[in-house]
């Protein structure tokens, strides 16, 4: 394996889960995604992965409740944050357990034990364990985290932010975001409305894009995909080495593959110019 090989890939709470009912799992798509991965790997499409994993209903629910997302106010937190823990890590496992089914060799791994923050950005990072199992062969499985935070106490880790850090630290070759659309719309997808998806977006134009976005838009631009936007800022110059990073859907069975194999897809790219 070389860095040349690795994916990094970040699977979206919205793909994974039901985010409009709490603590509910798309079971189905679940297994199909963990199987697409294990084919790509079995063609040789994928050398070297890294799988990040959004939290979605399982997470947000409990952090919105007991107010976690505001950081420690007083020591009556420290059990919601456990109780809060323990629901996302069942949900960690389950994934889990449904690539091992699959034959995928999952090291299932937290980012509260790899990463600090301060005012929810991580600002320090210890990716050796990691990085060895990588090394042998295994692909890591980490996902959205509350992370100990210098400003904050403790704050939210989020899996774009995650994904985006450890793409540039192991010089990944890509960088893929798999959600339940196929990428960036002009308008949200779900509202009924005629949208179009952008086939490709500038990262040193996202900032303006984002502001132009009128109120129609921002319920998907700059609302659902604002922050993963946002957040590719800090890799430009990754970016613009080479990096590719592309916003696409796995509710489809193939896209993934398809993209791998360098065939056409209904996606986003993100380019430098």
């Amino acid at each position: 394996m070389t860095p040349e090989d690795l994916i990094v890939l970040k699977l979206g709470g919205s793909l994974l889960t039901d985010k409009s009912t709490a603590y509910k799992l798309k079971e189905k798509v679940l297994k199909a995604v963990a199987a697409e991965i294990k084919e790509c790997i079995d063609l040789d499409l994928i050398k070297s992965l890294v799988i990040i994993h959004g939290v979605g209903s399982f997470g947000h629910p409990p952090v919105l409740k007991y107010n976690l997302h505001k950081g420690f106010r007083n020591k009556d937190q420290l059990m919601s944050m456990s109780k809060t823990q323990q629901i996302v890590n069942e949900f960690r496992k389950t994934i889990a357990t449904t690539f091992i089914e699959e034959g995928v060799p999952i090291n299932l791994m937290h980012a509260s034990s790899m990463v600090v923050g301060s005012k929810l950005v991580i600002t320090d990072h210890t990716f050796t364990s990691l990085k060895g199992f990588l090394s042998l062969g295994m692909v890591p499985l980490i996902g959205g985290d509350m992370m100990y935070d210098t400003s904050m106490g403790f704050s939210v880790c989020s899996g774009d932010q995650l994904a985006v850090v450890l793409s540039r630290v192991l010089h990944a070759k890509q960088l893929l975001f798999a959600t339940d659309v196929p990428g960036v719309f002009d308008k949200d997808p779900k509202s009924g409305e005629d949208a179009q998806l952008l086939r490709d977006i500038n990262i040193n134009e996202i900032e303006q894009f984002l502001g132009n976005t009128d109120d129609t838009t921002k319920t998907d631009a700059s609302g659902k995909m604002r922050g993963k936007l946002l957040s590719l800022a800090s890799i430009k110059d990754r970016i613009q080495e080479g990096l590719e990073v592309v916003i696409l859907s796995m509710s489809r069975k193939g896209v993934l593959k398809n993209y791998l194999k360098g065939e056409e897809n209904e996606l986003t790219k993100i380019i430098y110019n």
